[in-house]
């Protein structure tokens, strides 16, 4: 039977009739998607599409169709797991549905161990295992941290891949040329957010002309720097907004928002700036026209000292939560979300609020690396150490309670649209 307009199906296979935006504050807790994956690192979703991906950092991305678990891409025998290193990012085209394309980021197994973007594609729930190399980014040798690892489309520019990188390890940036202050060097594509075009299958990628450095004074590729290790990012889906999670070294741990509208070109101030501070270590210092972060907190436990840039929320029924963006520590588990503004989608730092403990109490987590959206806007954690995908779904208790409360109003509802 068809629904009446305005209605959606809850987390728990319930009709909800235009009355979730009228009920009483919604608590919030986890619902154990799946366990037994070996070290998952993110997951995300092609657009409107009801599968699941998980990927899994040793080189395997996971699919769930139809409530079975499969391997969708095994490249394990191409990457080197090392450290930080891994198969660390996956996006898919915009156009997945026609053209069945996506694209991972991975540290490669070579000697060099360099960072590889590669193009896919797929048939129904299983991929080529051999992609076509686009991108490939020299690493520091020996040093196995700060690979970030992200990529992306913003919602609406289908053409043009997003794509953190960290500043390819160490500490303070600082190691024999000419690896050394990657961050601030404009020519070198190590801690940055890069920008390229992938809408021609023939061509590995072009740099587009709106790009900042496109006329010169930096590599073309590059759309905005200053970064230390932004592994976890994500573009807002309503607004386009990118949210950026820079991992800190001794200092802070720093979330950066950049508008849609933005030309790039930001300098957000790693290695003389760690947060809104001078680095310490003597490499610190003033940077004129360098951008503060949004929101900071001390690396020190608590609250944590390695964040996870999450995503702002933007599903079809949890309306409570609407426009909360949600991040966490992966060293202390601890789990945050702030309020964003309602028509710029601006993060709001004093609405910063802890969700830990309501998050844990039917399920509990350790390291979550990851937030993820699934093709419907729904929230997701992935806990690298536990194993687990976990989606963030209403309190069970408080669910059901609001629920009866509401039953006359959903009944009269239902009357009028028949």
């Amino acid at each position: 039977m068809a629904l009446p307009s305005g209605c959606a199906i809850g987390p728990f296979g319930i009709a909800l009739c235009g009355i979730v935006s009228a009920a009483p504050a919604l608590a919030l807790d986890t619902q154990l998607i799946q366990s037994g994956f070996d070290h998952p690192i993110f997951m995300t979703a092609p657009e409107g599409d009801s599968r699941l991906f998980v990927v899994e950092r040793a080189g395997v991305i996971k699919v769930r169709s139809g409530g079975v678990w499969s391997t969708f891409l095994d490249i394990s025998s191409q990457v080197n797991s090392e450290g930080e290193r891994g198969l660390l990012g996956l996006a898919f085209d915009p156009n997945f549905k026609t053209n069945n394309t996506f694209y991972v980021d991975y540290v490669d197994s070579t000697q060099a161990r360099s960072t590889q973007i590669a193009r896919f594609t797929a048939t129904g729930n299983v991929a080529n295992n051999v992609g076509t190399p686009i991108l490939t980014i020299p690493q520091p040798p020996g040093l196995s941290n700060h690979k970030a690892g992200w990529i992306g489309f913003r919602p609406g520019e289908n053409s043009n891949l997003y794509i953190a990188t960290g500043d390819g390890g160490g500490s303070n940036d600082q190691r024999p040329a000419p690896f050394d202050n990657n961050a601030q060097n404009t020519n070198r594509l190590l801690g940055k957010i890069l920008r390229i075009d992938v809408s021609n299958p023939n061509v590995a990628y072009t740099s587009p002309g709106s790009n900042p450095f496109a006329a010169g004074g930096g590599a073309p590729e590059v759309w905005d720097y200053g970064l230390r290790n932004p592994f976890r990012n994500s573009f807002d889906r309503k607004t386009g907004n990118l949210i950026i999670g820079d991992v800190g070294q001794d200092a802070r741990e720093e979330i950066n928002f950049e508008s849609a509208s933005s030309p790039g070109g930001t300098n957000y101030g790693w290695r003389l700036r760690e947060g809104t501070i001078a680095t310490p270590g003597g490499v610190g210092g003033v940077l004129p026209g360098a951008t503060d972060p949004v929101y900071e907190y001390e690396n020190i436990k608590p609250p944590g000292n390695a964040i996870t840039g999450g995503y702002v929320y933007r599903g079809t029924f949890l309306k409570e939560i609407e426009g909360e963006y949600f991040f966490a520590d992966s060293v202390t588990g601890k789990v945050w979300s702030m309020d964003t503004d309602p028509t710029t989608g601006a993060l709001l730092p004093s609405t910063v609020r802890e969700r830990t403990t309501e998050l844990e109490r039917l399920n509990s987590f350790g390291s979550i690396v990851a937030f993820g959206e699934d093709g419907f806007g729904n929230l997701y954690m992935v806990d690298f150490f536990g194993g687990q995908l976990l989606q963030i779904v209403p309190e069970p208790q408080t669910y059901f309670m609001m629920l009866i409360a509401l039953i006359p109003m959903a009944w009269r509802t239902m009357r009028r649209a028949a």
